[in-house]
């Protein structure tokens, strides 16, 4: 009887002693990180998310789950997770030994435009017997994702981008010529630059002749979009569409940028706050910042169009949104010559152009 109550003494001693030692130092020498392989990829593409564990203390640990969330928009392979909305909630558990480092490499597809971060991570261990528990927040979670939208591939968005950088309205650009294109010949005053004579008329009339130039003209461009689910309070279209339009509106950015057309850009859409404008420009470098302003947009505006937007006077509008509401009329209205896009996944070509007013 006594050799019983000195072994139950004994299990509760060491109990006692291996519940206060992973109670109190199962994570103290427990460093955690979590961070993406790569800080930038397009709408559809795969990486990989690296989490890092390390036992820096020499009590090994036969326990230690990382619970964390992420978006709902990052899908993960090879593991089961909880969706909450648009939140996705993910476990890993690990056995680490002392002064051991255990490396996992998960694969992420990112299925939607946005900016994302690993939002929060909690390390949870145990005791031998499960019975002591203990948990803290880890703090190096890696910086920001970015995933830029992906282009809509389409012949009907292609034809649309080319009527634009192919149409009519021009606007004069008065003090450059074009020394290709020649309006007339006119007697020399000695006020005209000399590379604007013209010798053999000179030499077939006998008097000194220079060229008159026309003038030189470009087509001022001015894409407004808008990805607005709805109008007055009352939803029109599903957050899909307006997804939708988001990539519409990049393949209708890298259209005219391939086609050296420079073009603005404004939105009653934010990011930071800020409704979009942007002034003209069609260099590559300035395609990927417009990339990067439609991941981080906000498709929820606080302002219809006409109030949040500057429109260029005298510029050619293009307006890309999900559907014809009141605002974008009343623009139309104002520049007849506008064209209109509207963009709809369920239609066969997936956007509709029109010239005039349509009634939906």
């Amino acid at each position: 009887m006594l050799t019983f109550l000195l072994l139950i003494v004994l299990f509760a001693g060491m109990y006692a002693l291996q519940a206060a030692c992973f109670g109190r130092r199962a994570l103290a020498k427990v460093t955690y990180r979590c961070r993406f392989g790569t800080d930038e990829i397009t709408e559809g593409e795969s990486l990989e998310l690296i989490e890092e564990i390390e036992n820096t203390g020499l009590l090994p640990l036969p326990y230690i789950r990382s619970e964390y969330s992420v978006s709902r928009f990052l899908e993960f392979a090879d593991t089961h997770s909880t969706i909450t909305d648009r939140t996705r909630f993910v476990s890993s558990l690990f056995f680490l030994r002392g002064r051991s480092r255990i490396t996992r490499r998960w694969h992420v597809t990112a299925t939607r435009r946005g900016e994302y971060r690993v939002e929060r991570v909690l390390l949870l261990s145990s005791d031998l017997l499960g019975t002591t528990r203990a948990s803290r927040a880890a703090q190096e979670l890696g910086g920001v994702l970015t995933v830029l939208p992906r282009c809509w591939e389409g012949d009907g968005l292609r034809q649309a981008a080319r009527s634009v950088h192919l149409g009519e309205q021009i606007v004069p650009w008065g003090c450059i010529t074009d020394p290709v294109t020649v309006r007339d010949r006119m007697p020399y005053t000695g006020r005209e630059p000399v590379r604007r004579m013209d010798w053999k008329a000179s030499a077939r009339t006998g008097m000194l002749m220079v060229r008159t130039e026309e003038p030189v003209q470009e087509r001022r461009i001015c894409v407004v979009f808008t990805a607005q689910q709805g109008e007055y309070g009352k939803m029109r279209v599903p957050e899909e569409t307006s997804e939708h339009t988001i990539r519409v509106t990049a393949a209708l950015f890298r259209e005219l940028t391939d086609a050296g057309e420079p073009f603005s850009v404004c939105s009653n859409c934010m990011v930071e706050g800020e409704a979009v404008q942007y002034p003209e420009g069609c260099s590559p470098g300035r395609y990927h910042q417009l990339l990067r302003m439609l991941a981080a947009l906000d498709i929820h505006p606080e302002q219809t169009l006409r109030d949040a937007v500057q429109l260029p006077p005298g510029a050619r509008l293009v307006i890309v949104t999900p559907f014809l509401s009141e605002d974008v009329r009343r623009i139309k209205a104002k520049h007849p010559d506008a064209q209109i896009i509207l963009t709809s996944p369920e239609d066969p070509d997936g956007l509709r152009i029109t010239e005039a007013y349509e009634q939906e």
